[in-house]
Formats: structure tokens, C-alpha cells, sequence
């Protein structure tokens, strides 16, 4: 769990780039970054200083450990529980208690300081008067974040648990890439290169079905495997691309009974392993297949041989 202090993240600069994820500020660079990214570097250092406070902690537990057994010998302990429900406050009486931390958990592929800016939470605002809900909305509205619990721990903290999405699959639309999640929801435009193996759909409409088609095809995961594109088709139905450079059109209804149709054809004939353009199986039980240019051409030589062969073979009988 990250713990920041949102008094280094200024005010006004949430609309600022930020350095690249993973990046550090190089020495004597400081000036250069924003009010709220310099700010998020400081919170970094000062999470070294409370590391060596607890260390202090753990000694100072012993003699707490100590103390507690004898308040509860003493019956302090019970005079303490009749008197607490008078020192727990409402949210009318933190007047008084401002924000000074913010704990952010459960992030992988953010950083702590674009959940935190997201958050709109600032450094000395009254704890009383953050809407927990309206924090928990900002922060969602950031791609990776899938949910976020947002909470408060007081005198100071605010507290925010997130879980992220999980990468799926490449969006291609206008030129332009976006990382999706199995329910087609967009993650990010950014950093592309670190998911270069995913699955790539194209087109209008595709992140909308995509979980959909990924759930007929991961019913075959051999076949799954060696698709390398899926082309929605007027927002309709799909082309499958596959590694070998086929193409398979599946039918806009019935498309996980040609799926597994495929399949079939496949463990029996190895019909993705011929010299084919393209699988038509938009017509029912119907299949067409279209050969290669050289494939066709090779398929009409051998059919015109095994006529003339044909012919020669009933001429020598007439003889």
C-alpha cells in the first residue's frame, strides 16, 4: 500500500503530463517537474522516514503490551468502554481535522500519484467535508481502475482501494489503438508495447461484442490461438484473421455453431493448412472454400491431367 501526503501535490496541475511510468527525476531536475509531480516525489522520501519510525514502534509495542495488562488488572479498561460512546465523533464534529495523508492500495499497473490526483482530495481540506462517494467516481473514471473504495481514517487519512482491469485484447479504430478488457471497456491509449501479444479487434462496434466472440472462441483454444485479428463486419458479424493469412467469415446468427464447424474441419482435414484465402461459412451448413491464385491454378492442372488420363484409358478400351 502507497501512502502520500497530498500537501506535495499542489493545486491546479492535475492537467499536467506526467514523467513516464517508471521514470525517476534525475538530481538538480527538481525545478523542472510540476507543483503536483514534485510534490508525489517528496510524499516518496518522506514513506523511507516512516519505515524507520516503525522500527522505533515495534520497540515502544513491548512496553504497550505492558501497560495494557495492568489498566486491565486495574479496571481501567472498564471505565474506558463507558465512557467511549461520548468520544467517538460525528462528521459535524471534525470541523477541526483537515487532510495530511492519503493511502492508495491495490494499484499494479498505475502509480500512486494518478490516483491521487484523480481523486481531487487537497492537502488541509476538511476531512468532514470530502464526499467519499463523488471521490470514488473521479478515481473510477480512470481507465485502469475496474472499482475503488474510498474511505476515511481518522485524524487525517483518506483511504482508497482499487482493482484494476485486466488487459484483454487490442481495439483498432481510425488508425488508432486502445487497450480494451473483456468486457470492451478502454483502458489506456498508452504504453501499447508491453501488450503486443494480445488479440487485436477491429471496427466499429467490436469492443461492445468482443466478450462475446472471445467466449465462442476460448470454447476451442487450440483454433483461438492462432487468430491474430477479429474485423467486425457493419457492426454485424466477424472476420477472423488468422496467423496463416486466411481469412474465416463467420455468419452474423450461429456464429459458435460454425466455430466449432471450423474446428471440426480442422482436426480432420487440416484445412487451415492449404493454400487458402478464405473460409466462407456465412451460409449455414455451407461452406465455401477459395483457394490461392497458384493453389486454383495447381488444382486445375491436376483436374484437366486426370481427364486426359481418363480419355486415354477409354480410347485404348475402344481399341
Amino acid at each position: 500500500m502507497s501512502s502520500l501526503n497530498p500537501g506535495r501535490i499542489m493545486p491546479g496541475s492535475r492537467d499536467k503530463a506526467m514523467p513516464g511510468r517508471g521514470e525517476k527525476p534525475k538530481r538538480g531536475a527538481r525545478s523542472q517537474m510540476t507543483g503536483r509531480e514534485a510534490q508525489a516525489a517528496s510524499f516518496i522520501n518522506r514513506r523511507r522516514v516512516q519505515r524507520m519510525r516503525r522500527i522505533g514502534m515495534i520497540a515502544g509495542g513491548s512496553v504497550a503490551v505492558v501497560a495494557s495488562l495492568w489498566m486491565w488488572a486495574s479496571g481501567t479498561f472498564a471505565a474506558m468502554a463507558e465512557a467511549a460512546p461520548t468520544m467517538v465523533p460525528s462528521i459535524s464534529d471534525l470541523s477541526g481535522l483537515t487532510v495530511n495523508r492519503i493511502d492508495v492500495s491495490g494499484i499494479e499497473s498505475l502509480e500512486p500519484e494518478e490516483i491521487i490526483i484523480a481523486s481531487g482530495v487537497e492537502d488541509g481540506q476538511k476531512i468532514g467535508d470530502i464526499d467519499l462517494d463523488v471521490v470514488r467516481e473521479r478515481v473510477e473514471s480512470v481507465g485502469w481502475v475496474r472499482t475503488a473504495r474510498v474511505s476515511r481514517i481518522l485524524p487525517g487519512t483518506i483511504q482508497i482501494a482499487v482493482s484494476e482491469r485486466v488487459p484483454y485484447a487490442f481495439w483498432q479504430q481510425k488508425r488508432k489503438l486502445r487497450l480494451i478488457d473483456r468486457e470492451g471497456v478502454e483502458i489506456t491509449q498508452k504504453d501499447l508495447v508491453h501488450f503486443a501479444k494480445l488479440p487485436l479487434v477491429v471496427g466499429e462496434g467490436a469492443p461492445k461484442h468482443a466478450k462475446a466472440l472471445f467466449d465462442v472462441m476460448e470454447s476451442e483454444p487450440a483454433l483461438a490461438s492462432r487468430v491474430k485479428a477479429a474485423v467486425r463486419v457493419g457492426d454485424r458479424r466477424w472476420d477472423l484473421h488468422f496467423d496463416n493469412g486466411s481469412i474465416v467469415r463467420l455468419p452474423e446468427n450461429g456464429a459458435d455453431a460454425a466455430w466449432h464447424r471450423l474446428a471440426t474441419m480442422e482436426k480432420a482435414e487440416g484445412i487451415l493448412e492449404r493454400d487458402i484465402v478464405s473460409v466462407d461459412m456465412r451460409l449455414g451448413d455451407r461452406t465455401t472454400v477459395r483457394m490461392t491464385p497458384e493453389a486454383a491454378q495447381a488444382k486445375r492442372d491436376a483436374e484437366a491431367a486426370a481427364a486426359k488420363a481418363a480419355k486415354a484409358l477409354r480410347d485404348n478400351s475402344k481399341g
